[in-house]
């Protein structure tokens, strides 16, 4: 996907710091994607603080002392209970006000970015790319720059969050169909106006993620591992 790209090229050096991104519609046209996608996949950079926008100027990869700052994913069961916990209090709040706020072009816009989650369904590496960028989009539909900002603060970690949580999916299903599936039930509630059923479907997901992602904690340890069957 278009962030996990990008990302690739920045971590390995193909893209410097300082160098400048193209524009969202080349960036568009060269993925065949819709603008909305590449503006997506950019405001998920700068969440992770590896690109930054400049005002009239463009977005450019961050400076080395920029990327030092970044949060580090948490390590500890501790860490990443309170990573969870801290999910489930702004996704709630966020989804419910996303089912009674959400535009038209909000609902389509979902909608593209899980057809590009069914797309990676059996790929641990790129799903947690589009899956953060669909949580991104629906703290976007709420209408609540605040709520937004914070989610954005928080994406690199849930990333990390999330690709535990893909990869012991991935190892006990075959697949994220499961993950695809409630992530479409998600939008039809929020297209639907029903903030409750969002909600339970929200916690529900939550619920999942929490059981495998502690899974991959050997009891007796305090760091996630990850074991081939």
């Amino acid at each position: 996907m278009i962030a996990g790209e990008l990302r690739l090229q920045i971590e390995t050096g193909v893209l410097q710091p300082g160098d400048q991104l193209p524009g969202h519609r080349d960036i568009a046209a060269s993925h065949e994607v819709s603008l909305g996608s590449a503006r997506e996949a950019i405001s998920l950079l700068i969440g992770d603080g590896l690109v930054e926008a400049r005002h009239g100027r463009g977005t450019f990869v961050a400076e080395r002392s920029n990327l030092s700052v970044r949060s580090v994913a948490p390590v500890t069961r501790e860490e990443v209970e309170e990573l969870i916990e801290a999910r489930e209090l702004l996704g709630l709040q966020i989804v419910a006000m996303a089912a009674e706020r959400a535009s038209a072009d909000h609902i389509r816009r979902l909608r593209e970015v899980a057809a590009r989650m069914q797309e990676v369904v059996s790929n641990a590496d790129a799903y947690p790319d589009v899956d953060v960028e669909f949580h991104l989009l629906v703290a976007e539909a709420a209408h609540n720059r605040f709520l937004r900002q914070a989610m954005h603060q928080l994406s690199a970690l849930i990333r990390e969050d999330i690709e535990l949580a893909a990869t012991a999916g991935i190892r006990r299903f075959g697949s994220l169909q499961y993950s695809v599936d409630a992530h479409l039930e998600l939008v039809d509630a929020i297209e639907g106006g029903d903030p409750e059923k969002a909600q339970r479907i929200l916690l529900e997901i939550f619920s999942r993620h929490h059981e495998f992602v502690m899974a991959l904690y050997v009891i007796g340890t305090e760091s996630p591992r990850v074991t081939a069957e």
